[in-house]
């Protein structure tokens, strides 16, 4: 099973189009997009569709309100994941704490099942918020991704998706944005390594990738068990990441 995970960044018009045509010209078995919006969402759907695919998004989640403050922040993207096998959309993140889940960004992630030869496979597509500006966001994102993720823990799962973070990583190891963040930098490492060094998940090596010449985009592949679907994941940009089991 070939799998496409892509940070479309709500490109419009001719953008769009050129980012539709490199998908369709790939044909991958599920493809999982972070940041579509309002604006484009006909286009990728109607594509899509017309190429035989099934389509669950977040789209819903968009017009919920955000509170407000200064600047005022307003849900511009969600994702989507679309494949031409069976699909049926799963529950997404859960925040105990109503201040979290206030502030979160719900519409950033998405969980999906799909049947691959008639065994259920989890595909999980997350677009975590930024921390420059947002204080532990980003922190508790990361927090509740592992928490959804542990909810499984016996099914095949792929999680993909823009996590901003690793902020380096060398063949000493991965370095995470704690060091950037001295008030929290406990809570800060746990968070990003609880995603990054999560004991079931096997992630792919950032010596191990390619690139792909077509699209400009790393190109990463790996095999899952125990179905040991093939995954094929183009990621925008250092903080792509697929972790599978």
């Amino acid at each position: 099973m070939k799998i496409l995970s892509w940070k479309v960044s709500g490109q419009l018009g001719a953008l769009a189009q050129r980012q539709i045509d490199a998908v369709l010209e790939r044909g991958p078995d599920v493809l999982a997009l972070q940041e579509i919006s309002t604006g484009n969402y006909g286009d990728w759907c109607e594509s899509l569709m017309g190429a035989g695919y099934s389509i669950v998004s977040a789209i819903d989640l968009v017009g919920v309100p955000y509170p407000e403050m200064a600047p005022p922040i307003r849900r511009r993207y969600f994702n989507l994941t679309a494949t031409r096998r069976p699909i049926a959309p799963l529950k997404g993140l859960r925040f105990e704490d109503p201040e979290q889940l206030a502030v979160a960004f719900p519409e950033k992630y998405l969980a999906a099942r799909v049947l691959v030869d008639g065994v259920p496979v989890e595909v999980h597509s997350a677009d975590v918020p930024p921390s420059e500006t947002l204080g532990l966001i980003k922190v508790h994102a990361l927090q509740a991704i592992r928490r959804r993720v542990d909810e499984s823990p016996d099914r095949p799962l792929v999680l993909c998706g823009d996590f901003m973070t690793p902020r380096s990583e060398d063949e000493n190891g991965v370095t995470t944005w704690a060091g950037t963040h001295a008030k929290y930098n406990e809570e800060w490492e746990a968070a990003e390594r609880s995603i990054l060094e999560h004991p079931d998940l096997r992630r792919l090596p950032r010596a191990a990738r390619a690139r792909d010449p077509l699209s400009g985009f790393e190109v990463h592949a790996r095999h899952a068990a125990p179905v040991r679907p093939h995954l094929r994941l183009a990621a925008a940009g250092d903080s792509g990441l697929c972790l599978s089991r």
